[in-house]
């Protein structure tokens, strides 16, 4: 089990970009990371839907939509797939809708704002390219790290492993190593 805060990842490393605290969090996981997969699009969430449909092994789908709030990129039947299909979760330049359901749905979430409007399908998008916004570069490959504290973007892996079976991993990483050291006494 992997357990990190965004604090911490930014005390022990230099080498990260921050994001600007410009996002809402919505989805039942206050944190998430993986690797990022870039998605660029405008008002269309056709390239969204088709890159959703990949299966994945917890990657994050960062999604530039030019922080427009014209409409919704994702919704709940969307999270839901994305969620069945590994997805650990979203960084969204863009509005997300049907928030009441995607709050209870096992996925992270940063999104700017909802918006009701769902979005045009036009098959218009991008795969892979360099995404800029938050004062970040998100590049394809990287690793992302999303909690209530913020977002981190890392070119390598920081998680820290902790191999304790049944660990909160919601629990501060230097509380779980204390519970663990006590109970190995």
């Amino acid at each position: 089990m992997n357990i990190f805060n965004t604090a911490d990842l930014c005390d022990e490393n230099d080498d990260i970009q921050i994001a600007d605290p410009i996002f809402k969090s919505y989805g039942e996981r206050e944190k998430f990371y993986g690797k990022i997969r870039t998605v660029s699009v405008q008002d269309d969430n056709s390239f969204v839907k088709k890159l959703i449909n990949e299966k994945v092994k917890g990657d994050v789908m960062v999604i530039d939509g030019k922080g427009s709030f014209k409409c919704a990129l994702l919704g709940d039947n969307l999270a839901r797939c994305a969620c069945q299909n590994g997805w650990a979760g979203f960084i969204i330049n863009g509005c997300i809708r049907d928030s009441a359901i995607i709050n209870k749905i096992d996925i992270g979430i940063k999104a700017i704002n909802t918006m009701p409007k769902k979005s045009e399908k036009k098959d218009i998008g991008k795969y892979g390219d360099n995404l800029k916004f938050a004062n970040v570069v998100f590049e394809e490959g990287d690793y992302v790290y999303s909690d209530s504290d913020g977002i981190v973007v890392s070119k390598k892996p920081l998680t820290h492993n902790n191999e304790a079976k049944g660990t909160n991993s919601s629990l501060p990483y230097n509380l779980v190593t204390y519970v663990k050291r006590m109970n190995n006494d």
